[in-house]
């Protein structure tokens, strides 16, 4: 599922957990279901120390479909998409109201995120448990489990204004907006904190680069909620987030990474995870690129033509990154892979770190840096091109594209999408994310019924 690869027991797991295969036919039953499947696998063989390596590979499954789903009704909510298909509730959201408990689409969304977190935190206590009881044969089996509970704790908090983390049947109180930074960016950077103990212990620096890299984006991302996260929002210093720890753990990470073209990548295959996001964008068309980026096709057709948006240095070249990006989006059919961090975005967390501190000279040096990558023209300290501030909004929109960062930092650096309407609750409650919604309402007695 990746690009690089890398729990105390309460209740016994359902009798059944697992369908793998289909019953197609049935000979001298009774009845259709007087039947036994042998591809079903009892619940509990999942608390098999020997199944330590398939149930973190469970969690990574679930996380990164929970991922694909939810960037779908996210991304057109941003600048990135734009409705042009026939889904009033696709609508909804690029008009920039992500707010609606009912709206379809998040609503669909919402388990699929909610599944993952809970794989994910179901095979850090299995596999914990295996630890303490010396059964456990691969530690970076629970150090891949802790990064990739830390991944679904940080899209949770990039997108939700409120969640709530359920254990199976066992309903739990919403988190609370107020709280929402400590019960997901605190919650992700405890588990890579774990996770990277554990890759250093066992000499696993994939591992360990993965985890301090997504350390990093957790960091800043606690930061940027800071801003965004309570409403009204924060809008001193231009936006700016100073996270001083992020920018430590970017420069540790990009020193790991050893490439300024390192990526860590959700992967997805027939044989594995299908990309919602791809689906509704490469085959349904339901959204497509948005203007701000692209230019529609001129036949007519709900598809982008070609890539637009250029550089603001180098007037009149297309940003490299913004249409490889696109273009390998677009080629990948049903099955793109999606960035989930970078070493592109470590330069980004130090050069705003720096910018916010009023370190002009470490903004220089990052940025440009990052620049370099593309061969792109150097930002001039001592004659700025274009402002420093600018530089980087942009750098942020073509570097970050499709990576689930884009809605607080059109809040922050109130840079609304072209799509939003005066009335929306974009526009007019800035900071708006997605809400818990009504499946989750319906379900939850823990929950008023304000849904």
């Amino acid at each position: 599922m990746t690009k690089r690869t890398y729990g105390s027991r309460r209740r016994p797991w359902g009798a059944s957990l697992l369908a793998l295969g289909l019953m197609v036919g049935v000979a001298g039953c009774d009845s259709l279901l007087d039947v036994e499947n042998p591809n079903n696998i009892a619940g509990d063989d999942i608390l098999n120390p020997t199944a330590a390596s398939a149930l973190a590979n469970g969690a990574l499954s679930g996380v990164a479909r929970g991922y694909s789903e939810i960037m779908a009704s996210y991304s057109t909510v941003t600048d990135e998409l734009e409705w042009v298909g026939s889904r009033d509730a696709y609508q909804e959201l690029d008009f920039g109201n992500p707010q609606n408990p009912f709206n379809e689409f998040v609503d669909a969304q919402y388990p699929e995120l909610a599944q993952g977190n809970w794989m994910a935190r179901e095979a850090v206590r299995v596999l914990t448990q295996h630890q303490a009881d010396g059964n456990l044969a691969d530690p970076t089996d629970l150090g891949r489990a802790e990064l990739y509970l830390a991944i679904s704790y940080i899209i949770i908090g990039d997108m939700f204004d409120d969640f709530v983390y359920s254990d199976r049947q066992d309903a739990q109180p919403p988190v609370g907006e107020a709280n929402m930074g400590a019960q997901t960016y605190d919650l992700a950077i405890a588990a890579l904190n774990t996770a990277i103990s554990i890759a250093q212990s066992e000499g696993d620096t994939g591992l360990e680069t993965a985890a301090m890299g997504f350390r990093a984006r957790a960091e800043h991302g606690r930061a940027v909620w800071n801003k965004v996260g309570t409403r009204p929002i924060d809008t001193s210093n231009s936006g700016l987030v100073s996270a001083p720890a992020a920018a430590t753990d970017a420069a540790a990470a990009l020193a790991l990474m050893g490439s300024d073209n390192y990526t860590w990548d959700f992967t997805y295959a027939s044989s594995t995870v299908s990309n919602s996001l791809a689906g509704w964008v490469n085959l349904r068309q339901e959204m497509r690129f948005a203007q701000s980026y692209t230019s529609p096709d001129p036949t007519g057709n709900p598809t982008y033509d070609q890539v637009t948006l250029t550089d603001p240095i180098d007037v009149g070249t297309v940003s490299p990154i913004l249409e490889s990006t696109i273009l390998g989006f677009t080629a990948g059919d049903n099955f793109p892979s999606m960035t989930l961090i970078s070493a592109r975005e470590m330069y980004l967390i130090m050069a705003e770190d720096a910018l916010a501190s009023g370190n002009t000279a470490g903004f220089a040096t990052n940025i440009n840096a990052l620049r370099a990558i593309d061969g792109l023209t150097a930002w001039d300290q001592a004659a700025p091109q274009v402002p420093a501030l600018d530089l980087l909004i942009h750098h942020r929109r073509t570097d970050l594209f499709l990576q689930g960062r884009r809605l607080a930092d059109e809040y922050r650096f109130q840079d609304a999408s072209a799509e939003w309407q005066p009335s929306s609750t974009a526009m007019t409650q800035p900071g708006t994310f997605f809400p818990i919604t009504v499946i989750e309402c319906r379900a939850n007695p823990n929950i008023p019924d304000s849904c």
